[in-house]
C-alpha cells in the first residue's frame, strides 16, 4: 500500500509540473525577437516593392514624353542649341529648354520643351508647348502642358564626360565621328517619386536623338521671336 500511494503521488506531481517563470520569460523573449526580425524583413521588402513600382511608373511617364521629343527632333528642320536658350525665351535655365522647328506628321510648327522647378522644390516638371511660325500675325500659340512630373536635377555641374551630371538637353559633339551635318541632341531625364524613401536613387531615362540632315537651308531664326514663356 505505501508503494501504491507513493506511485500515485509521483504521477500527480509529474502531471502538475510545468515551466518556471524564468523559462517563460526566455521563451517569450526569443519569440519576440524572431517576430521583430520577420516584421522588419517584411517592412523592408514592402518598401522596396513600393519604391520599384513608383520608379517604374515615373520612368514610364517620362518615356512617353521622350517618344514625342524623338519624333519631333527626327523631323526637325531647325534645332536650337539648348546651351544658347535663355530664361526669357523659355522660363528655364540653359540646357533645360529645347526648341525645334519640326514637320512631324507633315505639320510645320515650332515646339518647345522645358524642365522647370517650382520655387523651393527639388522636383520639376517636363512641359511642352507649340506655336505657328507666323504666330505674330495669325496667332496659334498653345499654352504649356505638363507631360511628366518629379524631374530631379543632376547632383553636380554639367560635365559632358560625366553622365551623372548631364542636364535635360544638350548637343552632342559627333562631328568627329560622322560626316553628317545633322544635329544630335542628348536628352537625359531623372525622375523620382516624392513618396520614395530618401535613400532611393532616381530612375534615369536618356537617349540620343538626331535631327534630319541640315542641308535644307531653313533659316536658323525660323522659330524666332519666341512667344513669352
Amino acid at each position: 500500500m505505501p508503494d501504491l500511494l507513493r506511485r500515485v503521488r509521483d504521477c500527480r506531481d509529474s502531471a502538475e509540473s510545468g515551466y518556471t517563470l524564468v523559462e517563460l520569460i526566455v521563451v517569450m523573449s526569443i519569440f519576440i525577437g524572431l517576430m521583430t526580425i520577420v516584421f522588419g524583413i517584411m517592412l523592408q521588402m514592402s518598401q522596396q516593392t513600393k519604391d520599384n513600382l513608383a520608379r517604374t511608373e515615373a520612368a514610364d511617364q517620362v518615356r512617353i514624353g521622350l517618344m514625342q521629343i524623338d519624333r519631333q527632333v527626327r523631323s526637325g528642320n531647325v534645332i536650337s542649341d539648348p546651351e544658347l536658350e535663355s530664361s526669357s525665351e523659355s522660363g528655364a535655365d540653359r540646357y533645360y529648354s529645347l526648341r525645334v522647328y519640326t514637320q512631324t506628321d507633315g505639320v510645320y510648327q515650332c515646339v518647345q520643351w522645358r524642365v522647370v522647378y517650382p520655387s523651393g522644390s527639388q522636383f520639376g516638371r517636363l512641359e511642352y508647348r507649340s506655336w505657328k511660325p507666323s504666330w505674330q500675325a495669325t496667332g496659334g500659340v498653345e499654352g504649356w502642358r505638363v507631360v511628366a512630373r518629379d524631374i530631379v536635377r543632376p547632383d553636380a555641374a554639367f560635365d559632358a564626360d560625366d553622365p551623372t551630371t548631364w542636364p535635360p538637353f544638350f548637343v552632342e559633339d559627333t562631328q568627329a565621328e560622322s560626316s553628317s551635318s545633322a544635329q544630335t541632341i542628348r536628352v537625359t531625364l531623372r525622375v523620382k517619386d516624392p513618396d520614395q524613401s530618401a535613400g532611393s536613387k532616381p530612375a534615369t531615362v536618356t537617349s540620343t536623338l538626331t535631327g534630319r540632315n541640315t542641308i535644307f537651308g531653313y533659316p536658323s531664326d525660323t522659330c524666332s521671336p519666341v512667344p513669352a514663356p
